[in-house]
């Protein structure tokens, strides 16, 4: 009795770890197809290369193609659809075992910090599921050269043989459309979202002379996805924020800039000038052109 209990708290464990590990590629993989993941800053980009940090470099790199990106969310949502199923889960853990191997590397060699954690989980998930497989793996690899043998096991009721179709499509279905509902918060509007250059700053009709900043080559504006704001002018790189609604934008920095803006609410904007007054009554006008995607790359994956 207590084997058989046993056996049925293993079995039970089995599962749970089956269908964690798909949770886990497929709610990994649709932020991939919809190039959610890997997003890099448009204002990180113009940091020297020698200066960018393994992990941005590493971000940077799978985030610039969108077909690697692509490539990537197939295999991993591949992963998760397979396991699911008797007939293909050792095809999946196989899969399984060599991404997982790969990011586990990558997050080490590249101080993805935050990722070790869950990569090295999904790994040793993986590993104990293979653990049934062994005999079956090595006769098909060593000894029978792709001959193998073994029944499938089918649950008794339909209604266990049709949850793992039940699963795949819920949790597909409705992590896509919870994808699309977050990447709509952060979608760009009026394609504002990018890198420009500064070219006029007015406050009160005077024009400032303006200087570059600690980024790039010339005074920089960067209006990010997140809703950051960076501005690079005067030797300084002021952060703040932004917000767009009813066709007007608000914006602010952490500290006023050097020539006193901080805070603008509810002004007029287009793809080529802020104008409003500011909150000390300060009329402000800011002229900036969008970067090509030849000065910027970023400029043009996003769109």
């Amino acid at each position: 009795m207590q084997k058989s209990t046993f056996k049925k708290i293993i079995n039970v464990l089995k599962y749970i770890a089956i269908y964690s590990l798909s949770s886990k590629m497929i709610t990994f993989a649709i932020p991939k197809l919809l190039h959610m993941q890997f997003r890099q800053l448009h204002s990180e980009s113009f940091v020297y290369l020698a200066e960018v940090s393994k992990f941005q470099h590493m971000w940077s790199f799978f985030g610039r193609s969108y077909n690697y990106n692509l490539f990537i969310g197939i295999s991993e949502f591949l992963i998760g659809a397979l396991i699911l199923f008797p007939r293909t889960r050792l095809i999946a853990l196989l899969l399984s075992l060599g991404v997982c191997l790969n990011i586990f590397v990558l997050n080490i060699e590249f101080e993805v910090l935050f990722a070790i954690g869950h990569i090295t989980f999904d790994l040793v998930i993986t590993l104990l599921l293979l653990l049934e497989y062994y005999k079956d793996i090595y006769q098909f690899f060593i000894k029978l050269g792709g001959k193998v043998n073994g029944v499938i096991s089918k649950p008794k009721y339909k209604f266990l043989r049709l949850f793992p179709y039940i699963f795949l499509v819920v949790l597909s279905v409705g992590y896509f459309v919870f994808s699309i509902y977050v990447k709509s918060m952060f979608s760009v509007k009026h394609k504002i979202v990018g890198s420009y250059e500064v070219n006029t700053i007015k406050v009160n009709d005077s024009v400032i002379n303006l200087r570059k900043g600690s980024i790039g080559k010339k005074p920089m504006l960067f209006f990010e996805h997140n809703s950051q704001l960076v501005l690079s002018a005067q030797d300084t790189m002021y952060v703040g924020f932004y917000m767009i609604k009813d066709e007007k934008i608000s914006l602010g920095f952490e500290t006023p800039t050097a020539f006193g803006l901080q805070r603008l609410i509810d002004v007029d904007f287009n793809d080529k000038q802020i104008k409003g007054t500011s909150e000390n009554k300060e009329l402000f006008e800011i002229r900036y052109q969008r970067l090509s995607e030849k000065e910027d790359y970023l400029n043009g994956i996003y769109e």
